[in-house]
């Protein structure tokens, strides 16, 4: 090529990426106003939290208590609850741990973010003894002369195994800090109370397995130690009918209560003001956390019960529990706020995977509605964090950067409990249809890849296929398109499971769980493999141009307007796991970067590149026959394919339109996406249309331009995340926390999230089925282009933008593999659209 035409080619890739860099330009004013407009809007809505200042809050911690005890035949025995479920905020919050245990879940409420515990680990009162010595004896001996008996109120709770909390989670990676709660309310003169206790029968203080003392490990503080409370043998009752012969004194905790009530509601006079920039409190606050036992000690003694005697015992369990709940309600005043909730469902609900626990928030002026929180973007969901967060506002205390929960909010809404128990029993059906349906299919996917391996392999042209054809042409043809209707329900499964996210509500709330469960993997079944067959009809370009930018289309348009089918989708985030609660998640990431490319490729090599046969059928010399080295050279000699200015900026603009979508906080929240898009898209768009210097990269030219597309990539990240109004940074993606923390130099946050993200992405790595189907593609992209020699460089030359995407696409999936923390679902799902087609070509070479 002379210097005049790589001057012109020069010029016109410099043209193309002005105009790239202008559109990137106006979608990224376009989306940021759209992001601050929404912001705006949100903050002028009434249901946005507000702190208002409440002295006395209170929290109920009912363990074993489930969505399963809420059901409406069971309200109907509980008057009180039901009027509690009727005009209260209601939602439901994610408390998954490492254990799920209730012990996690106290101490990463203290924390604020995941902690872990430890069941030798207990709380006692100051007054109590352990080990046949006094608490604070032992506290002494653990923190040596610092610490001070004389000074510690009789009524103060301990934990005098601390340190080993601490020591548990001190991993950097963990980012938990023990006692975090405690200290912030300690440092604002906001006092804490715990009472009750679940242990299992009285004097269990002289028998360690059966404590279970965990709820003061919400309240402590960074010495282990917690104002006042009773969670000794004071507030059991002795019941020889009860499970373990013990039941809760409610008399005595109701009495505590309002003990509290009335003594925080006293001035002193003898104290100055305490003030908070302009926020002054002259009377004392308090935090109470009451835990109530009987119920989790029913469900840890089933075994010991008949059924009849058990469902007994049950209700009568409820109706305590609802009669004692009435009661402190009724005595609640205008300044004082309930919280309810259950720190660990119970096993019944575990096996049915109602793993989301059951929390409403109470005040006498409050209205009926469910809870939101900006961490999950998700209606009546929150997370255990957001909690922590939200008890530091009921104070007006403003949370510290290290606790990354958001203050949850109200919105008003009609029949909020019952929406919310339909939105739960969806969210069930969807983690129980999971893994038959997820896993059955991963199994099929690589099961379908080798098997058309297989076969194409030993059907590859030569004498023995020709006496086959010669024999059975029939049989061969028959096998060949029940194979390629194979592969394309593959590359269909994705659209089909989006669909169908849109009818599991519908189906669960008019047949049931168990129906719709049937139900949704039959559609799933017939709806694939009919898309498949209707695809089968059409040549390939044609095929895999309409089902990978519909493909595309569908999931860009679902995640635009706020993912209402991802959200129940099999392929989509679950609430209940808590990886994700919002947005684009890196399954249909995969498929949205694998999708478009393959489309858009397919569409220009139909368009400019050479005619393609249709699958069943064709012309029979729409492909050459001879030999391998005769193929090529006719390859080498024919014209080289190039497209027109218009497809590159009808492409060039889709590809931005998608990755500003990942980008956004207020669309996909996909950071490693955008970043993987970027780079699939940039090396897809240049191979495309920048003409023939750049479609053979070399070494140093590939890591520029990876290295410019990353760099792109990262300033669209950071003008659409980097929020600075109060409204956008109450409302801003996690992605935007991490910019501000950047931005604010706290880099042991980043450096604790980017070890957080690795240890993920290794785990999955080793443990997900989808790690299987990644090595299977590559397994299966090797041998085709591998064997016969040089079909590679053949279809270089005959399929130039087959090529392009499909090594745009493997590109992406590396670049998604190392910039997710679940990376290796995302390049899973994306290398499919690369292992499919190129299957479906080679299998179209053998019949033509």
């Amino acid at each position: 090529m002379d210097e005049n035409a790589k001057s012109k080619n020069y010029g016109r890739f410099m043209m193309i990426i002005k105009k790239i860099v202008g559109i990137v330009g106006i979608l990224t004013i376009l989306l940021e106003l759209s992001t601050h407009m929404g912001h705006a809007a949100a903050s002028k809505d009434p249901f946005i939290h507000r702190g208002t200042v409440s002295k006395q809050v209170t929290v109920i911690a009912i363990p074993g208590l489930s969505f399963l005890e809420l059901q409406p035949n069971q309200l109907a025995e509980l008057p009180h609850v039901k009027m509690l479920t009727e005009s209260a905020a209601v939602g439901a919050m994610n408390i998954r741990t490492t254990k799920r245990s209730m012990q996690d879940v106290y101490l990463t409420l203290s924390a604020g973010a995941p902690a872990v515990g430890n069941s030798s680990v207990q709380a006692f009162g100051a007054s109590e003894n352990w080990h046949d010595a006094p608490v604070s004896a032992i506290v002494r001996r653990y923190h040596g002369e610092g610490f001070h008996a004389d000074r510690v109120e009789p009524n103060a709770i301990f934990v005098p195994q601390i340190e080993m909390l601490k020591k548990i989670n001190a991993e950097p990676s963990n980012g938990a800090g023990v006692g975090s709660l405690g200290e912030v309310l300690k440092e604002h003169h906001v006092n804490r109370i715990v009472l009750g206790n679940s242990d299992l029968g009285k004097g269990a203080a002289e028998e360690e397995k059966r404590l279970r003392r965990s709820a003061a490990l919400m309240l402590i503080d960074g010495e282990g130690y917690v104002d006042q409370g009773a969670l000794g043998d004071e507030v059991l009752i002795p019941s020889v009918d009860r499970p373990y012969g013990v039941m809760t004194n409610y008399a005595q905790l109701l009495q505590l209560w309002e003990k509290i009530q009335i003594s925080s509601q006293i001035t002193s006079f003898g104290e100055s003001p305490v003030t908070d920039g302009d926020i002054s409190r002259s009377e004392p606050s308090s935090l109470t956390l009451i835990e109530l036992g009987d119920l989790y000690r029913l469900y840890k003694d089933r075994q010991h019960y008949s059924k009849e005697r058990y469902q007994q015992l049950k209700k009568q369990v409820l109706r305590e529990m609802d009669s004692w709940i009435g009661q402190l309600a009724a005595s609640m005043s205008g300044n004082q706020s309930l919280w309810m909730f259950s720190p660990e469902v119970s096993s019944t609900a575990a096996n049915k995977k109602a793993y989301l626990s059951p929390i409403l928030h109470y005040t006498t002026n409050g209205r009926e509605g469910m809870l939101f929180s900006e961490s999950t973007r998700r209606l009546g969901v929150i997370t255990a964090q957001d909690f922590t967060s939200t008890l530091l506002h009921e104070f007006n205390i403003p949370v510290p950067p290290r606790l990354v929960g958001i203050p949850i909010a109200s919105q008003d809404k009609e029949h909020a409990f019952a929406s919310l128990l339909q939105d739960q029993t969806s969210m069930q059906a969807i983690y129980r249809i999971r893994p038959r349906l997820l896993y059955s299919f991963v199994t099929f996917e690589m099961m379908v890849l080798l098997g058309s391996l297989f076969f194409v392999v030993w059907m590859r042209r030569g004498e023995a296929v020709d006496r086959y054809l010669e024999m059975r042409p029939p049989l061969f043809f028959a096998w060949g398109r029940s194979i390629r209707i194979l592969l394309l329900s593959l590359l269909a499964a994705p659209s089909t499971m989006l669909v169908m996210g849109g009818w599991v509500l519908p189906l669960t709330t008019s047949v049931g769980i168990e129906a719709a469960i049937g139900l949704l993997c039959a559609i799933f079944v017939v709806l694939t493999f009919l898309l498949a067959i209707v695809l089968d009809k059409w040549c390939l370009s044609k095929a895999m141009m309409w089902l990978g930018c519909g493909t595309a289309w569908m999931i860009a348009l679902d995640g635009s307007t706020g993912a209402h089918m991802m959200k129940y989708s099999v392929l989509g985030y679950d609430p209940m796991i808590g990886a994700r609660f919002y947005g684009i998640g890196n399954e249909y990431m995969g498929v949205l970067i694998g999708a478009l490319v393959l489309g858009v490729t397919a569409a220009l090599q139909r368009r400019h590149g050479e005619w393609q046969p249709a699958m069943s059928g064709g012309l029979e010399d729409a492909s050459p026959r001879g030999s391998l080295a005769e193929m090529e050279m006719a390859a080498a000699i024919a014209p080289a394919a190039r497209a027109s200015r218009t497809a590159a900026l009808v492409t060039c603009a889709a590809f931005l339109l998608v990755t500003a979508c990942l980008a956004a906080p207020s669309l996909g929240a996909n950071a490693g996406g955008a970043l993987s898009a970027a780079v699939a898209f940039g090396v897809a768009g240049v191979r495309c249309f920048a003409g023939g210097r750049w479609r053979e990269l070399r070494l140093s030219r590939g890591i520029a331009l990876l290295a410019a597309l990353l760099a792109l990539g990262l300033g669209a990240l950071w003008l659409l995340n980097s929020a600075d109004s109060p409204a956008a940074a109450a409302r801003e993606s996690h992605v935007g926390r991490a910019f501000h923390a950047l931005r604010e130099g706290q880099f042991d946050q980043i450096g604790q999230m980017i070890e957080r993200k690795l240890r993920m992405n290794v785990h999955l790595i080793r443990a997900s089925a989808w790690s299987k189907v990644l090595l299977t593609s590559l397994f299966v992209m090797a041998v085709l282009v591998l064997r016969p020699r040089g079909r590679l460089r053949l279809w270089q030359h005959k399929y130039p933008y087959w090529m392009y995407g499909f090594s745009a696409n493997m590109i992406g999936a590396i670049a998604a593999l190392l910039l997710n923390d679940s990376g290796i679902v995302a390049a899973a799902t994306m290398i499919i659209f690369v292992a499919v087609p190129m299957l479906l070509l080679r299998l179209q070479e053998l019949e033509t």
